[in-house]
């Protein structure tokens, strides 16, 4: 059995809501521990999230060269800018991802991706790590990993953080998702992503994170400025035990 923890912290200044400033863009947070990819596949199908780019890292074949790292995808995760770095165990790496309503930047380690293939309103971005566990013809384990972001902040508002894990665990794989909604404006998301393995390296998108773009039919209106964002948390970090099945990456 697998404990995994999806630890999801917010500096609330009191108990249950954030009061946001007049200025600042209304957004709100969710997260389920037993949300799949089959679940967000569904998303796409009935038109519920409209996906207009993805930004991505990923371990490819960590080297710079072959197999790419980092890339800014379309709706249908082909690439559109793509670029390569070497991860290190454990090593934090900061990333930076900006959207003007016609320009992408997304930044990794001071690398930075450019686009302007996408255009027009977003209102939802999903957040998604994965992890994987490898194992030999065997079926004994060769390597166990995480994959974690941190110090996420939206337009200076935190979102916490996000992790996915291998460790301890008969699964193959996990899989973790941060919903953000209701943005009306340019975004700049900022966080930092922490790679773990022990054994084998991984490979491919076996260790990963992608961040969705796009945008979902707006069923209820998007509070007024200065209204309070009712995220239902108590101050300090939530951990959330859960259990999950095999899944395989998107």
């Amino acid at each position: 059995m697998k404990l995994n923890k999806l630890a999801f912290s917010l500096a609330l200044a009191t108990l249950g809501f954030v009061s946001v400033p007049a200025a600042a863009q209304a957004f709100t947070l969710s997260s389920s521990p037993s949300f799949t990819d089959t679940e967000f596949r569904t998303l796409l199908e009935t038109g519920e999230f409209t996906e207009l780019f993805v930004a991505e890292s990923r371990m490819g074949n960590n080297n710079n060269s072959g197999d790419r790292e980092l890339g800014i995808n379309d709706a249908a995760f082909a690439p559109v800018a793509q670029g390569h770095r070497t991860w290190q165990s454990g090593t934090p790496v900061d990333f930076i991802l900006e959207y003007t309503g016609n320009l992408v930047n997304y930044i990794v380690g001071g690398q930075t991706l450019s686009s302007t293939a996408f255009s027009g309103p977003v209102s939802d971005i999903f957040l998604r790590t994965r992890a994987a566990t490898r194992k030999d013809a065997q079926g004994n384990i060769t390597s166990q990993s995480s994959m974690q972001l941190t110090n996420l902040l939206l337009n200076g508002k935190s979102l916490g953080s996000l992790l996915s894990s291998t460790y301890d665990s008969l699964l193959n794989s996990d899989v973790d998702y941060l919903r953000v909604s209701g943005l009306t404006g340019p975004f700049t998301l900022t966080g930092t992503s922490i790679m773990s393995w022990t054994g084998t390296r991984p490979t491919g998108s076996n260790l990963a994170y992608q961040i969705k773009v796009g945008t979902s039919p707006q069923t209820e209106s998007v509070p007024e400025p200065g209204m309070v964002l009712a995220l239902g948390l108590g101050a300090g970090a939530i951990a959330t035990r859960k259990r999950k099945q095999s899944q395989t990456a998107s």
